[in-house]
């Protein structure tokens, strides 16, 4: 019996040690280690599927077909087609294209750029989404 109630405290313990005093499952925290997890954080969730039918922005990053073929033209062929946008490794492959071809490349600038394209840096209207996205990292 002693050896139940020494097991029971422990238990106690570490349970709530572990969550500083919080029950377990009031402590959740989501993990956004980079920059391109925060984007699609804030573009969709993380939802592959997701459709923006005012923009026809689609997947995980919202790319719509404007931005596929500013990727294509940087790349000097077709390599990207627009149901390629559904993908995520795709998508994640043409924002890093966009990525290279940013001057002096920054955290605020890429996230900018990407919600307003290539002077989205200078706009005013995208500072809103650079500040969700700053919240993710």
């Amino acid at each position: 019996m002693r050896l139940f109630y020494i097991l029971l405290n422990v238990g106690l313990f570490l349970t709530t040690s572990s969550s500083n005093g919080k029950h377990p499952r009031m402590n959740v925290v989501r993990s956004i280690p980079n920059l391109i997890d925060a984007i699609i954080y804030v573009e969709s969730r993380g939802d592959v599927k997701a459709y923006n039918a005012k923009e026809n922005a689609v997947g995980c990053l919202q790319i719509r077909p404007i931005m596929l073929r500013e990727v294509n033209r940087l790349l000097g062929y077709n390599k990207y087609k627009l149901e390629d946008r559904w993908n995520k490794a795709k998508s994640i492959e043409m924002f890093n294209i966009i990525k290279q071809h940013t001057t002096n490349p920054t955290n605020e600038k890429l996230a900018r750029n990407w919600n307003g394209g290539w002077n989205g840096y200078k706009k005013q209207s995208t500072l809103k989404y650079w500040q969700k996205v700053k919240e993710q990292l």
